[in-house]
């Protein structure tokens, strides 16, 4: 399985690295980077969600989907707190804001269902969207009111239309319909989850590693503000997350993957967000670089301590 997963880091960097090329050479521009963000967010990512759960139904997976999603509400729960506590004396609101939202929120959807689909296939897949129901459900919620702060220029119905009928939300509300009624999709609509969902590893890494040229490595590495949520997001996340699974038994592959999501980087929607909402943008695009460069070799690291650990 380690070998898998080197496998599957290796491959995500060649991924960033031909983003890194593109960039560089002209050939990937502002508009092209921008289109594929939007492919992205509304077309890929979230089919991948509903591929996810378009699985038969089995009561035991659900029990245990249910303990999932209440240990994930408990885990984020403690992010935002430790973000809180962390960066309560930076002095600079927009960067405190984008700062603590970094720490609480992964790249579960562009970086970590693809992962996972690679090691552990349909069943993993499913486990990991139960885990990312809440971090995502609570970015769009806790995270965007965190982003916008005190400005009160966006109406109750925007903002609530942000948070319950933005794409991936719509994609999870789908993926819960088929799989609690067992409906079955024609072959064709299949067929196209399926490749879709394959698209979204090649998409997603491409344009981080559209990102760092855009920044530049040394640009990104001697920013000093992004050093300490680049901790907590990628060192200090994962060693909450083995701790707490100390305290419960959900199996060593659901504990992997929960492992596996605990050390991902900064959400590559962050950037984005910040631009739209609030918060700093420049420093939110830096932690996109930093962590997810350092997390391809945090990962394996971390999840092969939790298994060692087991």
């Amino acid at each position: 399985m380690i070998y898998t997963l080197i496998n599957s880091v290796v491959l995500m960097a060649m991924l960033m690295a031909i983003g890194f090329y593109i960039r560089n050479k002209g050939v990937l521009n502002d508009e092209g980077e921008g289109a594929l963000i939007y492919l992205l967010v509304n077309v890929t990512n979230p089919a991948m969600i509903i591929n996810a759960m378009n699985i038969d139904f089995s009561p035991e997976q659900l029990k245990n989907g249910a303990v999932i999603v209440a240990t994930a509400v408990i885990f984020d729960i403690l992010l935002f707190l430790l973000g809180k506590v962390s960066f309560s004396k930076v002095t600079n609101s927009e960067k405190e804001k984008i700062m603590r939202f970094s720490a609480a929120f992964m790249n579960g959807g562009f970086m970590g269902f693809p992962l996972v689909a690679q090691l552990y296939g349909p069943q993993g897949m499913f486990y990991a969207t139960m885990f990312y129901i809440p971090n995502m459900t609570f970015m769009w919620t806790y995270g965007l009111k965190l982003l916008l702060g005190n400005n009160e220029n966006r109406g109750t119905g925007k903002l609530l239309k942000s948070m319950f009928l933005n794409p991936g939300m719509i994609a999870i509300y789908a993926g819960f319909i088929l799989y609690f009624t067992q409906l079955e999709l024609p072959l064709f609509a299949t067929k196209l989850l399926e490749l879709l969902t394959n698209a979204t590893t090649v998409i997603s890494m491409i344009i981080v590693g559209s990102k760092v040229a855009t920044i530049g490595l040394k640009e990104s590495f001697v920013s000093r503000d992004a050093y300490f949520a680049t901790f907590l997001r990628i060192i200090i996340s994962p060693v909450i997350m083995i701790i707490m699974l100390k305290f419960v038994e959900l199996g060593q592959m659901v504990e992997e993957i929960f492992v596996i999501y605990a050390s991902l980087p900064v959400a590559a929607l962050s950037t984005i967000m910040a631009q739209k909402y609030g918060g700093d943008s420049q420093l939110g695009s830096k932690l996109v670089v930093i962590t997810h460069l350092l997390s391809l070799l945090t990962i394996p690291i971390y999840r092969n301590l939790n298994r060692n650990n087991g």
